[in-house]
């Protein structure tokens, strides 16, 4: 079992709507869902769907201790955290992934992400020597990032973190993201409230992971940026 902390938008938010429809599956109901008309997108998110429409605050990593006591310390990590607002987001292409991203910088969030990465880390089974070197071997990652990958279990945390909602499997051309310009236009350009963080698992090896609970931000009042 693997288990991963997300952002996820609330579940009356059109965002939501709008991407558990894009990837054809809402993870928290267990729904499969009916996708917009775009050719060939079943296939351009068959990876992206099994991790469910979300933003990595902590990445999926395998646990030593029980659920319910991550699940504990998640909400005590959160217990100071008061919901604040997201920026409007903005699609992009890089690198051949489709993804929502931040038009302009949330250091709350950046707080946030830093805060699971560093708070939950003890629940993390360790890399194996042999898994870290396998995983060099097969990546392109900066001396930070196999720094990062060696002493937090992912390259992309702290400095390297950059919120992203991923809409697609790598592709080579842009069709599929023309046509989720169009789709996302209206939930995505909008300031949204961030009041909680969703505790998504994976419970086997290349199973679809599933959201088994939204953690509150429970600290204080609303607050932008």
């Amino acid at each position: 079992m693997r288990v991963a902390i997300y952002y996820v938008p609330d579940r009356q938010d059109t965002l939501w709507t709008a991407g558990t429809r894009w990837l054809g599956r809402d993870p928290e109901s267990g729904e499969t869902l009916e996708r917009p008309p775009v050719p060939g997108l079943a296939q351009a998110t068959r990876k992206a769907s099994r991790y469910g429409f979300h933003a990595t605050l902590k990445a999926p990593m395998p646990i030593r201790k029980p659920l319910a006591e991550l699940v504990d310390a998640i909400k005590a990590s959160l217990s100071t955290t008061a919901p604040f607002f997201l920026p409007p987001l903005q699609l992009t292409l890089e690198d051949g992934f489709v993804a929502l991203r931040l038009g302009t910088p949330c250091p709350r969030l950046a707080d946030l992400a830093d805060r699971c990465v560093r708070d939950l880390d003890d629940f993390r089974v360790p890399y194996t020597a042999v898994a870290e070197e396998q995983i060099r071997a097969s990546s392109e990652l900066t001396a930070q990032n196999l720094a990062n990958l060696k002493r937090w279990g992912y390259p992309y945390v702290f400095s390297e973190w950059v919120f992203h909602m991923t809409l697609s499997d790598r592709q080579p051309d842009d069709h599929i993201f023309r046509m989720a310009c169009d789709f996302f236009a209206e939930s995505a350009t909008r300031a949204r409230r961030i009041s909680a963080v969703g505790v998504f698992v994976e419970p086997e090896p290349q199973q679809d992971f599933i959201l088994i609970s939204r953690i509150p931000l429970a600290g204080g009042s609303s607050t932008h940026a």
